[in-house]
C-alpha cells in the first residue's frame, strides 16, 4: 500500500513540476487599458497583435532640446489598414507634459511605415505610443 501511495505521489509531483518553465515570460503588447500601462508602446485591443508589429523605435534630442521620435511600424496584413496613434511626451517625474490628437496613418500592405512626432517642450524625458484601430470607421478605410 505504501509502495502504491509512493508511486502516485512521485507521478503527481511529475506533472505538477513538466508545466513549471524557469523562463520569463514574453512581454505582451495589446493590454484591455494601454492607457494605465506601463511601458513606451502600447496596442489598444488585438489590432496589432495580428496584423501589425512595430520593427524600430528610434529618438533623438534635437538642438532645440526637444525629443524626437520615430517608430517603424510594419503591416503583415494584404491589404491597406489604417490605425490611430497618439503620442504623449512625459518629464522626469513621468508626469504628462504635452500630448498629441489621435493621427490616423495608413499602413501599406506588408510594408513598413514610419511615424514620427516631436514634443512641443524640450523638458520631455520620455514617452508614450498608444496605436488602436480607427474609432468609428472600417478597419480597411480612413
Amino acid at each position: 500500500m505504501k509502495t502504491l501511495q509512493l508511486i502516485l505521489v512521485i507521478t503527481l509531483a511529475s506533472l505538477a513540476l513538466a508545466g513549471c518553465r524557469n523562463e520569463a515570460a514574453p512581454p505582451i503588447h495589446m493590454t484591455d487599458n494601454p492607457f494605465l500601462a506601463d511601458g513606451r508602446i502600447q496596442f489598444e485591443g488585438w489590432f496589432a497583435m495580428n496584423d501589425a508589429e512595430i520593427n524600430r523605435v528610434d529618438t533623438k534630442r534635437l538642438p532645440s532640446g526637444h525629443l524626437q521620435l520615430y517608430v517603424d511600424i510594419r503591416n503583415h496584413h494584404p491589404d491597406t489598414l489604417f490605425a490611430e496613434i497618439r503620442t504623449t511626451f512625459l518629464d522626469e517625474s513621468r508626469h504628462v507634459l504635452d500630448q498629441t490628437n489621435w493621427q490616423k496613418v495608413q499602413l501599406d500592405p506588408q510594408t513598413v511605415t514610419q511615424y514620427s512626432c516631436t514634443s512641443m517642450s524640450p523638458k520631455a524625458a520620455d514617452y508614450q505610443v498608444i496605436i488602436r484601430k480607427p474609432d468609428k470607421t472600417s478597419y480597411t478605410r480612413p
